[in-house]
């Protein structure tokens, strides 16, 4: 099946940190020789049945010190359009002020983003969504006429102007679209490079995911390295463990009392929570703060816990849906540090020296 593992997705799969520009790269060239692509993209950017004046695309356009993915030019030559390509990265530092700014305010122009439908989710606020529109608020470009249609997979914003918009769609609605148009003019070169793009983004949508098994367990380890550089954490003599489906653990001394970053299958299976912070019960010479103190002081964080592992105290950490890797890391050090602070109120509990362990 072409989708699920395209031969561009095989070639762009070895290079994981351009797969964004592989995308753009391919996008780029099936509308610009493909003219149902082009009429169909045309309608998708615009407003109340308006098609956007596309007639020609260009990539890696430079712009303000930015780099735009995708950039759509109208018949005399004036940009129309930005489209940027995202799967599981952050927003860049541009994104989307700098080039907001950059789009016309004379005449009809979109921002669109594209990304994975997850990102989109409108739980806490919406990552991306909210990201987006966040900074753009700060940076002084109040949005009005907010449309949300989820159902449909597209979110938009009018600037004040009444010509700029912003968008963001997932990659399966604007390839959804593009093919549809591309299969009504029967379009078959269209359509299979279509497909192979869509590989490519399964792809990395699925591999690239920040709670995929591989991703997760290197987000536990910079949130231990985190830990360790601000003082609640200790590594010294600590490893990591795991046994094949059952979990992985990074172990480290939280605020005084010995812990463990885990992820539970079973958890993850029966309760879709994969990720823990386990302290273990009993009394050790060694340790600041023991298990049971540790109990007594999260109180209700310490229950119920897992069912398997009753004699110690596990404590869920929840991942906010849809988000980036930087924005998972985030939350997961936030909590490990409200968590450390609540055992140990007058922390951070060791110098704050990386070398030290």
């Amino acid at each position: 099946m072409a989708d699920a593992k395209s031969l561009l997705s095989l070639i762009a799969r070895g290079y994981a940190a351009g797969r964004e520009d592989a995308a753009t790269e391919a996008l780029c060239s099936i509308v610009s020789r493909s003219d149902s692509a082009t009429r169909s993209l045309s309608e998708f950017l615009g407003d109340n049945g308006d098609p956007l004046p596309i007639t020609s695309f260009g990539t890696q356009f430079f712009t303000a010190g930015a780099f735009p993915d995708m950039v759509c030019f109208d018949k005399d030559d004036k940009r129309v359009a930005f489209v940027e390509s995202k799967f599981w990265a952050t927003l860049t530092y541009h994104q989307p002020v700098t080039y907001w700014t950059k789009l016309a305010d004379d005449r009809p122009a979109v921002l669109l983003f594209v990304a994975p439908a997850a990102r989109m989710a409108r739980i806490d606020k919406g990552w991306m969504w909210h990201q987006l529109v966040d900074r753009l608020n700060r940076a002084g470009h109040d949005l009005v006429s907010v449309d949300r249609r989820e159902s449909e997979g597209l979110l938009t914003a009018m600037s004040e102007d009444g010509q700029r918009r912003l968008m963001l769609t997932s990659w399966n609605v604007l390839l959804d679209s593009l093919v549809e148009r591309c299969k009504e003019d029967e379009d078959a070169q269209a359509c299979f490079e279509l497909a192979e793009l869509r590989g490519l983004a399964v792809d990395a949508i699925k591999n690239d995911d920040p709670v995929r098994d591989a991703n997760l367990k290197r987000l536990i380890d910079n949130a231990v390295t985190q830990l360790k550089e601000s003082g609640w954490a200790n590594t010294v003599g600590r490893g990591a463990s795991k046994l094949e489906g059952v979990y992985y653990v990074k172990f480290f001394r939280l605020a005084g009392a010995a812990a463990g970053l885990r992820i539970d299958y079973k958890a993850k299976k029966k309760m879709n929570k994969p990720l823990w912070l386990r302290f273990w019960n009993g009394s050790n010479p060694s340790l600041q703060v023991s298990g049971e103190e540790v109990r007594a002081r999260l109180g209700p964080l310490a229950e119920p816990g897992l069912e398997w592992l009753p004699k110690d105290i596990c404590v869920p950490i929840d991942l906010p849906a849809g988000a980036d890797c930087e924005s998972t890391l985030k939350a997961i050090v936030a909590k490990l540090e409200c968590i450390a602070e609540t055992i140990d109120p007058n922390g951070p509990t060791y110098p704050r020296n990386p070398t030290t362990g």
